[in-house]
Order: C-alpha cells, then structure tokens, then sequence
C-alpha cells in the first residue's frame, strides 16, 4: 500500500456523501424533526441498492 493510495484513501472516506450534506441541509433550513426524517429517508433509500448489491454477489458466488 502506497502512500500516495493511503491518502486518496483517507480523502475518500473522510468527505460527506450527499446523503450527509442533505442532512444537514434540511436540518439547518427545517429543524431537527425533518433533519432525522432526512436521515431516515437517506438510509431507506439505500436499501434496495444494498440488496441488489448482495443478492448479484450471492448470484455470482452461487455459480
């Protein structure tokens, strides 16, 4: 592992998703109750694409 990798690395995952930044957004212009809705309805949204995620994984591997 590089150093150079390491920090693109460190880059990547220290920087807010758009999920984070909406958030946050909401939260400022709306309070905290649409600030937790925000959050919920972000992490509800990232279901299916998990699951379509795992379940190709599981496809794959299965062959």
């Amino acid at each position: 592992m590089t150093l150079a990798f390491l920090l693109t690395s460190l880059v990547v995952v220290a920087t807010p998703g758009t999920g984070a930044r909406y958030t946050v957004a909401t939260g400022l212009a709306h309070g905290t109750r649409a600030s937790v809705l925000a959050s919920l309805g972000c992490t509800i949204g990232i279901v299916p694409a998990m699951l379509a995620a795992v379940t190709g994984l599981a496809a794959i591997l299965h062959n």
